[in-house]
C-alpha cells in the first residue's frame, strides 16, 4: 500500500513550551524570595548578636564605674560631681548640694535644671573621645572603661551621679546612680544601662 505522506497533516502545538517557561519564572521568583528572607533574617541575627555586645560592653562600663568608687576612700580626696559631668561624675537633677555634701563627696552648686544624664550634650561620645555631634568636643578621658590587654574590644564609657548619703541605711552608706553606653563592633549600635548602687564606704 503506498501512502501519500503530503496528505498527512502534522499538527504542533507550543503549549508545552509555554508550561515550561511558567514554571520557570515561578521557580525563579521563589529562589528570589528565598535569597531575599535568608540575606534578611543573617542581617537580624548580626544586628542583634551586635546589640548583645553593646548591651554586654554597657555592663563592663557599670562594673568598672563600681570599681571607681570603692577606690575613693583611698584616694583621700572629696570627689566633686559637677554641672558638665568632668571627669564622667556629674551632678544629679534636684539634689540639693548644702544637702549631700559629705567629705567624700560634694556637688557642684547653681547647676539649676538638668535632664537626665543620658539626655546630656559631650556626655557620651563615640568611643574615640569625639562627641557624635561636635567632633571637635573631647570628653574626659577618665570616664572611659579600661581594657585589659586580653580584651582591648571592650568600648564603653560611664557617668556616675552622686545621690548623697542614704541616712536610713546608717553612716557611711551612700547613694550613687551610674550610667553606662556600650558600643558594638559598629559604632552606630550602642546601649545604654543605668543602676542606682548603695556603697558602704567609710570617711577618710
Amino acid at each position: 500500500m503506498k501512502i501519500d505522506y503530503r496528505s498527512l497533516q502534522t499538527r504542533q502545538s507550543g503549549f508545552a513550551l509555554f508550561l515550561v517557561l511558567i514554571m520557570m519564572i515561578v521557580i525563579a521568583f521563589l529562589v528570589v524570595a528565598t535569597m531575599q528572607s535568608t540575606s534578611m533574617d543573617t542581617r537580624t541575627s548580626a544586628n542583634d548578636s551586635d546589640h548583645q555586645l553593646a548591651l554586654q560592653n554597657a555592663q563592663i562600663g557599670l562594673k568598672a564605674a563600681e570599681d571607681r568608687i570603692s577606690k575613693w576612700p583611698g584616694l583621700k580626696t572629696q570627689q566633686i560631681f559637677s554641672c558638665d559631668c568632668k571627669d564622667g561624675l556629674c551632678a544629679a537633677n534636684g539634689i540639693d548640694a548644702a544637702a549631700v555634701l559629705s567629705v567624700l563627696a560634694a556637688v557642684e552648686k547653681n547647676c539649676g535644671e538638668l535632664p537626665d544624664v543620658w539626655k546630656r550634650s559631650n556626655v557620651f561620645s563615640n568611643i574615640d573621645g569625639k562627641d557624635n555631634k561636635d567632633p571637635s568636643t573631647k570628653v574626659q578621658p577618665d570616664n572611659t572603661t579600661p581594657s585589659s590587654p586580653q580584651n582591648q574590644d571592650v568600648k564603653s564609657r560611664y557617668v556616675i551621679e552622686y545621690l548623697g548619703p542614704d541616712k536610713n541605711a546608717g553612716v557611711g552608706i551612700y547613694l550613687f546612680r551610674i550610667t553606662a553606653k556600650g558600643w558594638g563592633k559598629n559604632d552606630s549600635t550602642t546601649a545604654i544601662v543605668e543602676e542606682t548602687i548603695q556603697a558602704s564606704l567609710y570617711d577618710f
